[in-house]
């Protein structure tokens, strides 16, 4: 992300919980260990701030977007990319292009997400919290923040022919994105 947002001209500060994260950052911006919830910045010191697909994974959801919200400028902008919260709420039956999505927990309250998933030869465990929209809504609103944009995108035709099972996520999306205005 910081690569890209450098190569539009952005002067970047980043942040991660991880001090190993941090030290193998590429020299695309500044990088600092931190915790979301509690920002190394005055008010006021940044006119964007990104959250690309980690809100779910701090600790303290609402506190990380009202802690962003106070190092936004008045008139900044929160661009945030989160795994759809019905996504987390289920799971499909199968791989297969038509295999049933099943929500087999709860969708309306906040549950923790421990899962290890296999792709390619690769395993991946992730943990992370999941809540329902109206959770996030609630904390940009009591932070001060507008949502200006909301998109569930799909997956693109090309991950598609690369792996026809990709299908289904055509059919239910992956990934939410919002674009929030600080008041």
């Amino acid at each position: 992300m910081t690569r890209d947002l450098t190569s539009r001209g952005h002067e970047v500060t980043a942040i991660d919980a991880s001090p190993t994260m941090t030290r193998y950052a590429d020299d695309h911006g500044a990088y600092v260990v931190a915790d979301a919830a509690s920002l190394p910045f005055p008010a006021a010191s940044f006119d964007l701030a990104i959250a690309h697909n980690s809100l779910m994974d701090v600790d303290d959801m609402p506190a990380a977007v009202a802690e962003t919200a106070r190092v936004l400028q008045r008139g900044g902008r929160l661009c945030v990319c989160i795994t759809h919260p019905i996504n987390d709420a289920g799971a499909f039956s199968a791989r297969e292009a038509g295999a049933p999505f099943i929500i087999s927990g709860q969708y309306l309250e906040p549950r923790t997400l421990d899962e290890t998933l296999s792709r390619a030869g690769l395993e991946m465990r992730f943990h992370s919290k999941g809540y329902p929209l109206e959770d996030y809504s609630c904390a940009f609103e009591a932070a001060g923040m507008v949502i200006e944009n909301l998109r569930e995108p799909a997956a693109d035709a090309g991950a598609v022919a690369r792996d026809p099972s990709e299908h289904r996520w055509q059919r239910l999306p992956m990934f939410l994105q919002l674009r929030l205005l600080k008041q």
